[in-house]
């Protein structure tokens, strides 16, 4: 594989998206170098907001601003708007003061910003008094489209009032409202000519599929690959070994990669958003990491060819390469990406049903579930050190082996394991700190697709068991009402037995009743209490449901006791009830005055909440 005709350049342009310091492709303004250094086209995928961006560009128009962290693809949209609309300009772009103006067919200057933070001070003063002008509709001469992450742009309006000046008024009011606009993720304002796009604030499983693909179906795979040993003989090369776990088999999709897919989307539901940069270096990672020398993490086709001589797929795991272990931790640190499978806790975290059934190969079902896919990563490296340790002659240096094996094991049934989700305790999520993941994607979708109370209904009894439990401190059963607890007077004890307003009745049609349903900013589930329509339209709190939160719920549900699980979920839950128990109450303010009641709480035989009410 030495021999220049033997080397498949696509591997060596691939190591330039990985995790190492020489990775300069994944900078849009990088990429057409590599692409004449290495001879090879470039990863490319479809700009997901390009539409929007050329229907607001189009007739009368309004500026485009996107915004987003770096990797988000801000500076690629416009390369692709300018190559689709003005391919001329593109030479000369960004132009040597930053910003690139285009003279359009109907008169006006389309002015484009590549990078806000590009643009040298002086510059960026000569400019503010146009492009305030445009978004505020005062200056119909200039249409903008700009780049720039969320603290540059507000910094560079709020450095605007600071200059003072007769339009400092003006600048002031621009800062708040994209400031609002960016915190409530408003992309358009009624007093602003502007459409503002963050990138990095919509989940796409089209996005992370469009990566993948566009890596995997790379047409350049063909070609040098084609009659290299490596493809055929009992040892594959783990390059393209590691590649086809990811692509679908037999018209099945691949599970590794579906698994991959919900981990970035449940990331995403609590706010560990994963650039397009980084979702480009995970995919590279999982196929070319390499763990036998941390100073060069990726194979290459003479490396790989090593590896698979030698038996070594334990340095070349895809599994283990997902969790960015072939790196020295400060590398796997700087990719978040990474930092997000660390947090599940992939391989360190223990279950007794898939524990016992990678050791003792019980119950065999499970066992066959696993191990009767590809073997190279399962029993080929898994069976001799299970041998070692159950012979007792290895010493120490066997269980070492095996507990770094049996961790390994663990992640790849996590990404192999289809979801059990009538087998709790087979769910691959067992294996990770969010044992109701699963769920989680599962009322994800639910919601999204509008899906009907009977649907949701279950999740929503075991939140409200839940909060019943984590509120009162008892082991209450109760599903179908809804108590918002509490203490009186000054107490250390977290939950309280005391209400001061009627338990929410789950499904009542004429009073509070308590809803499940999908927050429109935060795109999340949300628990709340629903007020009849005929009530008027009286805004109620919601109780956001990160999945954090959501695992906190319903472990509690099925007995985990509330303050030994998470302090901060628990004065979550708290607050959540004080200001809910305050808006029922403003609701009746208007109600003729009369004794106070509150209701003493205490369980039944079966574990219901029973209330004795006490007038004040």
């Amino acid at each position: 594989m030495t021999g220049a005709q033997d080397r498949n350049r696509l591997i060596d342009f691939l190591a330039t998206y990985g995790p190492v310091a020489a990775s300069d492709s994944l900078c849009d303004e990088n990429v057409r170098q590599a692409e004449r250094d290495y001879g090879i086209a470039s990863i490319s995928t479809e700009a997901p907001r390009l539409n929007d961006i050329e229907s607001e560009l189009s007739g009368v128009g309004r500026n485009v601003i996107l915004t987003g962290t770096a990797g988000d693809g801000k500076t690629f949209h416009i390369r692709r708007y300018l190559q689709d609309h003005y391919p001329d300009a593109l030479s000369s772009w960004p132009g040597l003061e930053g910003v690139l103006k285009i003279a359009r067919s109907d008169g006006r200057e389309l002015r484009v910003i590549r990078d806000l933070s590009e643009i040298s001070d002086s510059e960026k003063l000569a400019e503010l008094q146009s492009f305030a002008g445009a978004l505020l509709g005062e200056n119909t001469d200039a249409l903008y489209l700009v780049a720039a992450n969320d603290g540059q742009l507000l910094k560079y309006f709020r450095d605007a009032v600071h200059v003072g000046g007769p339009e400092a008024t003006g600048y002031q009011n621009l800062h708040e409202c994209l400031t609002e606009m960016l915190r409530s993720e408003r992309e358009a304002d009624d007093t602003l000519s502007l459409r503002l796009m963050n990138l990095s604030r919509t989940w796409s499983s089209e996005t992370v599929d469009a990566i993948f693909d566009a890596v995997l179906d790379h047409p350049d795979w063909d070609g040098a690959c084609t009659g290299c040993a490596g493809t055929t003989g009992e040892n594959p090369c783990p390059i393209r070994l590691n590649r086809s776990l990811l692509m679908p088999s037999d018209s099945m999709p691949s599970l590794f990669r579906s698994r991959l897919r919900e981990s970035l989307r449940l990331a995403a539901a609590n706010d560990q958003h994963v650039p397009i940069r980084q979702l480009l270096t995970l995919v590279v990672n999982i196929i070319l990491g390499d763990s036998k020398n941390a100073d060069r993490p990726l194979l290459d086709c003479a490396t790989a060819k090593r590896r698979a001589a030698s038996n070594d797929y334990g340095s070349t795991n895809p599994y283990n390469n997902a969790m960015g272990r072939n790196l020295r931790d400060d590398r796997r640190r700087a990719n978040r990406v990474f930092g997000i499978f660390e947090v599940l806790g992939i391989g360190f975290e223990t279950n007794n049903l898939i524990d016992a059934m990678l050791v003792q190969r019980e119950p065999k079902t499970l066992y066959d579930e696993l191990f009767d896919q590809e073997p190279t990563y399962g029993t080929r490296l898994f069976d001799p050190l299970r041998r070692d340790y159950l012979g007792g002659g290895g010493g120490d240096s066997a269980i070492k082996n095996f507990r770094r094996g049996l961790e390994a094991q663990r992640r790849r049934a996590f990404f192999l394991l289809p979801d059990h989700p009538d087998v709790e305790a087979a769910t691959p999520w067992r294996l990770t700190i969010f044992h109701h993941g699963g769920e989680y994607l599962r009322l994800l979708n639910a919601l999204n697709g509008s899906a009907s109370r009977d649907v949701t209904d279950p999740f929503t009894r075991q939140l409200v068991r839940g909060l019943n439990r984590a509120l009162t401190g008892m082991m209450a059963t109760d599903d179908n009402h809804l108590w918002l607890s509490g203490t009186i007077g000054k107490t250390d004890d977290p939950s309280g037995r005391v209400a001061t307003v009627d338990a929410v009745d789950r499904t009542s049609s004429t009073n509070l009743s308590v809803k499940l349903s999908k927050d429109s900013v935060t795109r999340r589930p949300a628990l709340g209490v629903a007020v009849p329509k005929m009530w008027g339209q009286s805004k109620m709190p919601q109780l956001d449901l990160r999945p954090l939160l959501f695992e906190y719920l319903m472990r509690v549900a099925n007995g985990s006791l509330p303050a030994s699980f998470s302090r901060q979920c628990h004065q979550e839950i708290r607050h959540y009830a004080l200001v809910a128990i305050a808006a029922i109450r403003s609701m009746h303010s208007d109600d003729e005055p009369g004794p106070e009641v509150v209701r003493m709480l205490s369980l039944g035989a079966q574990g219901e909440v029973q209330a004795s009410r006490i007038e004040i």
